[in-house]
């Protein structure tokens, strides 16, 4: 009985450890060829996502980063849209092409076309939120940052 007991305990931890590697930033699937890699921050849990001459998305999420995609902000974005994703409220904007925005990098020479996502961790009025910033290039960017980013899930932990 204590050998079952033993040999039960031991799958039980494998398949958690194995699950909480497999799956780190909200279970977030990456595509082939991105890598993942935890970045400081003072107040915030914050990751960067990135592959070898494309995108680079940068992750911050902690209870007072507010909403980096917001509807006070309209002007500034090119389309703004608000989906349901994984039961949490989801805020996509993406700033107009050359118009200089807080979101851009300094010394960038094509200001714009950045795209945000905000998940609302606590609610539409909550500072606690989940969100990703990345320079878009092209349409395949966009395509590729919005089928990884769109598989997080905040209550898959990891961040």
């Amino acid at each position: 009985m204590s050998k079952l007991i033993a040999t039960t305990v031991f799958v039980i931890l494998t398949v958690s450890l194995l699950s909480a590697s497999d799956l780190p930033l909200g279970g977030m699937r990456l595509i082939d060829g991105y890598a993942l890699r935890r970045e400081s921050a003072v107040d915030a849990a914050a990751w960067r996502i990135e592959k070898q001459n494309g995108p680079r998305i940068e992750f911050e999420s902690g209870p007072s980063e507010g909403s980096w995609a917001d509807p006070k902000d309209m002007k500034e974005y090119t389309w703004y849209r608000e989906r349901i994703v994984n039961r949490h409220s989801v805020r996509l904007a993406l700033t107009k092409p050359g118009l200089r925005t807080v979101w851009d990098e300094k010394g960038d020479i094509s200001p714009g076309n950045v795209l945000l996502i905000t998940f609302l961790l606590g609610g539409p009025r909550s500072a606690n939120t989940a969100n990703f910033k990345v320079k878009i290039a092209n349409p395949a960017e966009v395509a590729d940052v919005l089928l990884m980013v769109l598989t997080f899930d905040p209550a898959k932990g990891g961040f």
